[in-house]
Parts: C-alpha cells; sequence; structure tokens
C-alpha cells in the first residue's frame, strides 16, 4: 500500500493517510436503520488480528448481530456490513452511524471538493465538499429543490478531491440487490457519510449484507474515477452483458418534434402536448426537407397517445399513425415514439402500485396485470400488424415511485423496480423488432442489457451563467456517459435552449458528443428566435461533420 493506516480501536474509525497528509478518518461501523427503529450501537468491538482487515462487530438496538468488515488493499479500501435478525430497512448508513451515548457519528474528512455524476444544477460540475448530493431514480424538474432527475439513475459513483488526488466512493451491487432508491453523499463540516434509502421495502429475516462500498484512491481526475468504478464492477461480474453490435441506422441523426412543439405552442399560446399531431409532423419535416435537412430517424413525442399506458393513437390527433410510420420508412427513415414510465393512464388498478388510500401511483412492473399491460403496448407499438414504429424514447424515469406507505406486489424497490419495468419493455422490444432501438437517460452499468443509447437530456437554465454553459454543461454529461457505458450510443438532446445564441453555440460541438439531435424547425421557444437561412446551414454543417466521421 501507498499509504498508511492507524486504527483507533477505542472510537472504531481508522486514519487513512498518504506522505503524512490526512485524507479521512474513516468510521468503522454502520447504522442500518429499520421501520422499528434506530440501529444504534451501544458497544463496538475492533478486531485486528488479520493483516490488512478490520472487523467491528457492534452490540445493536435492533439487529441480533451486526458486523462491519473494512478490507485495506494497495489501492482501495472495501467495506461492507452484515445484518442478523428481523426488520425493514430504512436508512442505511456508511462509513458513520449511531453510537450512544454519542449520537449519530460521521467520518472525518480533508474533502475539499465532490463530484457527482448527476446533473444537478445548470453550471456546476464540481461543488464543494461541505454540500450534499445525491444520486437517485426519483427527481422531479417541476417540484422546487430536487432538480436531479436528469440520469435517472447515474453511475452510483461520488468522486471527492484531497489535495491534486481524486477518490472514489463506489457501489459494487449487481441490480438485483438495488432495492434503494437513492445513494447520498451526506457532509458536515469535517466529515461526512454515506447513506442508502430502502423506504421499508426491503424485509429482512435472517441476514442482510449491504452492497459492497469501494473507496479508490490514486485517482487523476473526476471522469477517471467514473471509469475505475466500472472497471470495478466488470471486475465482480456485476455488469449485464449485452448483444455488441449495432445496427447502422442507430447512429442515424436525429429530429425529436418535443422542441418544435413546444415553439408553436407559446407562439400559439397553447400547451406543447396537444401539438403531437400528424399534421405539425408533417409541417415540421416538410419545413427541414425545405431547408435540405432530412433527419434518419424521427421522434414522435409527448402525447401521440390517448393513454399513456396503453399506447393507442389519439384518433383525434392522428388518423393513420401506422400509414404515417410506414411513408416515413418509405423515405428511408426510421421512427421512434415517446413512452412515458411509470404513467398508470389507462391501466387497471391490478396493474400498479397504490398509495396508502389505495390509489394508484405508478406502475407495478412485478404484477401480472403490468407484465400484460407493458408486454401487449410494445407489441402493438413494434409489430407489422400495429404501428411498425423502429423503438422507443423512454423518458420520465425519475417518476420512480418513493415511499414507505406505498403498496406493491413485489419483492424489488428502487432501481431494482426500474429496472424490472425497462427489461419489461426492452426484452420484448427485441424479441417483436431485434434491431428496435431503445433510449433511455440511465447511464448506470446495471442497467446496460435495457437500453441502447443514452439521452442527454433537458437543458437546465441558468440565465446569469458565461455564455456557452449549456455546452459545458453537456460536454460534463456526455463524459459521465463515455466513462461508464462507452458501448452504448449518446443522443446530444438540444432542448430546452435557454437561447438562440445558447443553442447555436451547442450546435457547434453536438457532432463531437454524440448523435446530433435537432429540437427546433424554425424557430426556438425560449426567447422566440426565428431561424434565418444561416441557422439552417448550422444545422445542415454540423450534421455534415458528423456524417463525415470515420466511426458513428
Amino acid at each position: 500500500m501507498d499509504y498508511s493506516v492507524d486504527v483507533n480501536a477505542g472510537k472504531a474509525y481508522a486514519t487513512v493517510s498518504r506522505d503524512e497528509q490526512v485524507l479521512f478518518n474513516l468510521r468503522l461501523f454502520a447504522s442500518l436503520d429499520t421501520a422499528e427503529g434506530f440501529d444504534e450501537s451501544s458497544s463496538l468491538d475492533v478486531d485486528t488480528s488479520e493483516s490488512g482487515v478490520v472487523r467491528v462487530t457492534a452490540r445493536s438496538s435492533v439487529w441480533e448481530s451486526r458486523v462491519t468488515t473494512t478490507r485495506f488493499l494497495p489501492d482501495r479500501i472495501e467495506v461492507q456490513t452484515t445484518v442478523t435478525g428481523q426488520g425493514r430497512l430504512t436508512d442505511v448508513h456508511l462509513l458513520g452511524g449511531r453510537r450512544t451515548p454519542r449520537g449519530f457519528l460521521p467520518s472525518g474528512s480533508r474533502l475539499r471538493q465532490v463530484y457527482s455524476p448527476n446533473p444537478d444544477h445548470p453550471t456546476r460540475v464540481v461543488r464543494d465538499a461541505v454540500e450534499p448530493a445525491t444520486i437517485s431514480v426519483c427527481g422531479e424538474g417541476g417540484e422546487p429543490g430536487i432538480e436531479r432527475w436528469l440520469f435517472t439513475p447515474a453511475p452510483w459513483c461520488f468522486a471527492a478531491a484531497v489535495s491534486e488526488e481524486w477518490i472514489g466512493f463506489s457501489l459494487v451491487a449487481p441490480v438485483a440487490e438495488q432495492n434503494f432508491t437513492s445513494y447520498h453523499y451526506r457532509p458536515v463540516t469535517g466529515g461526512f457519510s454515506l447513506q442508502l434509502d430502502y423506504e421499508g421495502h426491503t424485509a429482512v429475516d435472517g441476514t442482510f449484507t449491504t452492497p459492497l462500498l469501494v473507496v479508490h484512491l490514486g485517482g487523476d481526475s473526476a471522469e477517471d474515477v467514473l471509469v475505475r468504478h466500472r472497471e470495478l464492477l466488470d471486475a465482480a461480474g456485476a455488469v449485464p452483458s449485452r448483444v455488441a453490435e449495432r445496427p447502422e441506422w442507430w447512429s442515424g441523426t436525429i429530429f425529436c418534434g418535443w422542441g418544435a412543439q413546444c415553439a408553436l405552442g407559446v407562439r400559439t399560446d397553447q400547451a406543447p402536448q396537444p401539438l403531437a399531431t400528424q399534421a405539425n409532423y408533417d409541417t415540421f419535416l416538410e419545413t427541414l426537407a425545405g431547408h435540405g435537412i432530412v433527419p434518419e430517424t424521427v421522434v414522435i413525442d409527448d402525447k401521440w397517445q390517448a393513454s399513456y399506458a396503453t399506447c393507442r393513437p389519439d384518433p383525434a390527433r392522428w388518423t393513420d399513425l401506422a400509414g404515417w410510420i410506414a411513408k416515413r420508412h418509405a423515405a428511408g427513415q426510421r421512427v421512434l415514439l415517446w413512452w412515458k414510465a411509470w404513467d398508470f393512464e389507462g391501466a387497471p388498478p391490478d396493474a400498479c402500485i397504490t398509495d396508502v388510500g389505495g390509489e394508484p401511483v405508478g406502475l407495478d412492473a412485478e404484477s401480472p396485470a403490468c407484465v400484460e399491460l407493458i408486454r401487449d403496448a410494445v407489441t402493438y407499438m413494434l409489430s407489422a400488424d400495429g404501428l411498425d414504429a423502429d423503438g422507443f424514447k423512454i423518458d420520465f424515469t425519475a417518476r420512480t415511485p418513493s415511499g414507505s406507505s406505498l403498496r406493491h406486489s413485489g419483492n424489488r424497490w428502487g432501481a431494482a423496480l426500474l429496472h424490472e419495468q425497462l427489461r419489461l419493455v426492452y426484452d420484448t422490444a427485441k424479441q417483436v423488432k431485434p434491431d428496435a432501438l431503445v433510449v433511455t437517460h440511465t447511464p448506470n452499468p446495471a442497467f446496460l442489457d435495457v437500453t441502447d443509447m443514452i439521452r442527454l437530456n433537458d437543458v437546465l437554465h441558468d440565465h446569469s451563467a458565461e455564455p456557452g454553459y449549456v455546452a459545458r454543461h453537456m460536454s460534463y454529461r456526455a463524459g459521465v456517459v463515455r466513462s461508464v457505458v462507452p458501448e452504448l450510443g449518446v443522443d446530444t438532446d438540444g432542448w430546452m435552449m435557454p437561447s438562440h445564441a445558447e443553442w447555436r453555440d451547442y450546435l457547434r460541438i453536438q457532432d463531437s458528443l454524440g448523435v446530433p439531435a435537432l429540437y427546433y424547425v424554425d424557430g426556438t421557444d425560449t426567447d422566440r428566435y426565428d431561424f434565418r437561412t444561416e441557422d439552417f446551414d448550422a444545422v445542415k454543417q454540423t450534421w455534415n461533420r458528423y456524417r463525415a466521421r470515420p466511426t458513428i
């Protein structure tokens, strides 16, 4: 090891240093709270008899036994806790916990900065170490204070800087064991701990072991930490396999009509969803073609369907969606349909997760009725006897239900339940149409088997930021994808641009980040800028550069 460890057995923490500089004082115990009560340690027995290993056995207030094992390896530190007993897990605290009579004790820290791979701010990528961060499958852009819905989930890894060194805090577990909704970095002045939210939906009757937490040292940058995170997952066999080949058409330029719907809406004082009509999409594509812009892939966005869960076209908006798609195919184009994860509109009650009053709050992918519903919807959308579409843009994965009082049919929760829902969509899609393209915003290696392309997602706004902030922030998002799931394509998105100027600036680099995606047809929505000849020329220049690349 090129770091030193000094164990304080009386207080159950280890001081980790390098070159006589303290990195942190890691607590060698945890707390696994339950719905029945907080997990408090009244005594801690520290065993250092095995070289490089510290085992701490606690007398717990809620568990028959709790043992935390910490292994100090040459380039990393591995921590895992096993409890025995009965209880429904709520909050699991790592590198910190409750010890009577002192209360909650975090790890000590010399961390200066923290990086989260989950975008939650329009401009900031690195934050001060005293500011919290969350990686989650839950978030909501329309709710104040919860701007963490763009990658759901991002990779389960925080990066932190001490001097010039970057350190990673990685969770290593297969998706079947990811029955939590959120992974939190919880700082305090001079310290921190980590937390997982199980929300009472994991019942322990016997033994339970936490996901492996790996503290890996010696990173050169935050992205380097993410690359190491993926390597750890691969070495542990925690990354699902996927078919390596990608059909060439998946790399085709994209037009998504959502931005055009929004631009039309602000100019006509209408909501954008009712503007997802056959007539409008004909106009969108005719306008682009009139300027020499012909996308290879067209995305029909929210709300083409009469009901989100059943996915049949709204006849008032689409008189012949199957025929429309056939015309696009005849023109050499592919069509993706926007699909809203979790939405129960049109679903039977027995296909849904419900609240304490019995009201539906989201689809329940472990319910037989939901399995039948999703398989029927996907088959209809993709089959030659249905709409014959070519794949999906899956959105709103951040609507993953959260709450200890919610009721559902199976044992999965949080990330594991989201993965199960996407698996139903993905596997059915591939059975119906093997080259179907499934686009999500789940850049997490555990989801590698349920997605083909990662969408960088919507642009957040900061009108006080320096010009060019959109391009910089989208580059950071693309860097997350490139670091942890390089096998997947990147849909570069392009909505909601804060201004025409920011849109043009981002357009200049889109082709270097992934597949260029055009969301606007004749102008932007925010500043209502009407496009001119030079704007259409700029789109063509970006697309031509992209198409000229050796590999796309």
